[in-house]
């Protein structure tokens, strides 16, 4: 291939190339808009976005549903490290079942 018929092609290239950038860059202001245009159509945040893998949910938890209780103070969901109440109690060899909240 004659240098000629290389630098053809490589200003081809760049001409194409160029075209190709064009057509990205006024393709990219389409979607954008209409992409802010469905987020603002759906009240969807950016923070609701950025959450992988999960699923949007209100900022409104439920209160864990207290399943022991000792006292209006001393109570357990059963989740999570067992109070110092729960393992006193434990430790004396009792059933925390005893404590169990009926539903």
């Amino acid at each position: 291939m004659s240098s000629t018929k290389l630098s053809e092609l490589k200003s081809k290239i760049a001409q194409l190339q160029k075209e190709a950038d064009d057509i990205i860059k006024n393709e990219r202001i389409a979607i954008i808009k209409e992409i802010k245009d469905k987020l603002d159509a759906y009240n969807i945040t950016v923070e609701e976005l950025q959450r992988k893998g999960k699923t949007a949910k209100s900022g409104i938890k439920s209160p864990a549903v207290i399943k022991f209780k000792k006292s209006e103070n001393e109570y357990w969901v059963g989740r999570g490290p067992k109070p110092g109440w729960v393992k006193d109690v434990e430790k004396r060899g009792e059933s925390i079942e005893q404590y169990r909240v009926q539903e």
